[in-house]
């Protein structure tokens, strides 16, 4: 099972190569987009040791040389301090050569890979190769990049799109139960957001999704990432209002990570904040009460977590300050009408913001 799905973007348009072993098509793509000869891939240990020999025996049978530069696997990567260090390497190597970039791992490696090939000779191409759920049904596709600072997550960063995605799903049979859990957050996002069909499919065959079930992973794959394509055709630089819809769950779920100093994993929080969202939208009449607590239980009947834990109001509320989504003093929420359709609402009162994340504390 393979599909190709395109992103539109008129020149800046790229193909994302879905299903079982599409690795095996990266030198072709490498030859037809013209990416460059020398590759650069910015990993983690882990994916290193379990998929590194089947990458660089591909890349090498493909370009002139490769480099490959292994970064820690947590949220604390995506920092200007290793930024700079990894560029500094990359630099040394680059030396008359075609570099491009290769990123080779989750959300981390992908974010921070596309940051540094944003800002290194002012943008050098570079490719994603997502080996998560959650890589490959969100963040690898859409071109933000981003570094955090002390303050908030994702707050330094740039559009930069990659030249092409290679999401091969048999990368995922070594993923553990908690990263499989990490990419359904964000299936639930895009079911809740824009999908009732994807809704009633978790609903029923969230079960096979966390036994990895090949059928079930593809399905799941190609319905989550047509979807990313298709808003981030419509809205690449999130001016419009359609791509705000994808950050459901994420303002509160970004605030609860930093709150907690990253030891909550973004899926984790991805699945409390649209708890905390779920409740804020019931608590300004837009959704049903049936609606909102059918929504949470889908969350909680998957294992995600449902409660907060371990964090400080005061620290979450504080944290929410700092979003980017925030123009001034004016909050602004993607909140939920209904299953399949949000609403963005500014302004909304301190004291039901308050309430939402109360609730979903212990």
């Amino acid at each position: 099972m393979k599909k190709t799905i395109t992103v539109s973007l008129e020149r800046r348009s790229y193909k994302i190569l879905l299903g079982e072993n599409t690795l095996t098509g990266l030198p072709g793509l490498i030859k037809d987009t013209l990416i460059g000869s020398d590759a650069c891939v910015i990993t983690t240990a882990n994916i290193l040791a379990l998929h590194g020999k089947k990458l660089i025996t591909t890349l090498e049978g493909a370009c002139e040389s490769v480099l490959v530069l292994t970064v820690p696997d947590t949220e604390k990567s995506k920092n200007a301090v290793l930024a700079l260090k990894l560029i500094e390497k990359i630099t040394r190597f680059d030396k008359k050569k075609k570099l491009f970039l290769v990123a080779f791992g989750g959300g981390v490696v992908g974010d921070l890979t596309g940051f540094i090939a944003a800002i290194y000779k002012r943008g050098v191409p570079y490719i994603q190769i997502p080996t998560t759920l959650l890589a490959q049904i969100d963040s690898s596709i859409g071109g933000k990049t981003a570094i955090d600072t002390t303050c908030g997550k994702n707050l330094v960063g740039a559009f930069y799109q990659p030249r092409f995605i290679i999401s091969d799903t048999t990368l995922l049979k070594s993923l553990p139960g908690s990263q499989i859990l990490a990419g359904l957050s964000e299936a639930v996002k895009y079911a809740l957001i824009k999908d009732t069909e994807l809704y009633a499919f978790l609903k029923k065959y969230h079960q096979k999704v966390l036994k990895k079930d090949t059928r079930a992973l593809y399905f799941l794959i190609t319905r989550c990432a047509a979807i990313k394509a298709k808003v981030v055709s419509q809205d690449e630089f999130d001016k419009t209002g359609i791509r705000m819809a994808l950050n459901f769950g994420h303002t509160f779920g970004h605030a609860i990570e930093a709150a907690s100093r990253f030891k909550t994993s973004h899926g984790e929080a991805v699945s409390l904040g649209m708890v905390c969202a779920c409740r804020l939208s019931e608590k300004l009449g837009l959704l049903g009460h049936k609606a909102c607590s059918d929504a949470i239980g889908l969350i909680k009947k998957m294992g995600m977590p449902t409660v907060i834990r371990k964090v400080k109001a005061q620290a979450l509320i504080k944290a929410l300050a700092y979003d980017k989504k925030f123009i001034g003093k004016s909050n602004r929420f993607v909140l939920l009408e209904r299953i399949g359709r949000t609403k963005i609402v500014e302004n909304v009162p301190k004291n039901l913001i308050n309430e939402a994340v109360n609730e979903t504390l212990k």
